[in-house]
């Protein structure tokens, strides 16, 4: 991770590698939902418990059927941001590298003006070398600002960038069949309150819970089980 030590900060928070991993993942997903067998009536059972599995296991099918689409798209979305975040990270480090620049340029500057400052005390003449002094050391600050500027300016479009892929991923989940469809919405809300969109939704897919002894049952059980490599 890189410190930034001219910019003071992190403009781009996060892991192109771990969206890219949190990308897959929704892509493996979404492969083994599809070779799950579809829940079906089991021969020979009749009678009202009978039509209520039925009915669960149409409504199961339901949900099964849409999830692999979801996670397919939502591996699209993370492709595209990982592009992005990795992108905007190269300009963040180019940036870092002209700020300390600029912080150099800054120290080399008041080290000329305390030297002009203290040769006007025993040279009357030396006034011009103290203004071109304070010139270049109001020269460098400009720069520096510049450049500082530059980077929240990085930080705030990344962000927005962030929240728009969080109402994409959001769009995914909308209408969902089933609450248990992919945690579009928990990965959203890592984007949009931390922009640490590699971290957070590598974190949140791989630990996306297996069920233990008894799985849960229907397409929650199904996506569970696919998610964690069951």
């Amino acid at each position: 991770m890189a410190e930034f030590r001219g910019l003071g900060f992190d403009p781009v928070p996060g892991s192109a590698d771990a969206v890219a991993e949190a990308a897959r993942r929704c892509v493996a997903a979404a492969a083994k939902l599809g070779e799950a067998p579809a829940p079906g009536e089991i021969p020979e059972w009749a009678g009202r418990s009978a039509h209520a599995l039925a009915d669960r296991a149409g409504r199961t099918r339901t949900g099964l059927a849409a999830l692999p689409a979801a996670l397919r798209a939502a591996a699209a979305v993370l492709d595209d941001w990982a592009g992005v975040l990795l992108a905007h990270q190269r300009q963040a480090e180019v940036l870092d590298q002209r700020a300390v620049a600029a912080r150099r340029a800054v120290v080399d500057a008041q080290d000329d003006v305390e030297r002009a400052e203290t040769t006007v005390q025993f040279s009357a003449g030396a006034e011009g070398e103290l203004t071109a002094a304070r010139s270049r050391l109001a020269t460098a600050y400009r720069e520096l600002d510049r450049v500082l500027e530059q980077a929240r300016d990085l930080e705030r479009g990344h962000r927005a960038e962030a929240a728009r892929v969080a109402e994409r991923l959001r769009s995914l989940g909308d209408g969902a069949p089933l609450p248990a469809a992919p945690d579009f919405r928990s990965l959203a809300t890592h984007l949009d309150s931390f922009s640490q969109a590699g971290r957070d939704l590598g974190v949140t897919v791989a630990r996306t819970p297996v069920a233990p002894v008894t799985p849960p049952s229907g397409a929650v059980g199904a996506f569970t089980a696919a998610l964690g490599g069951r």
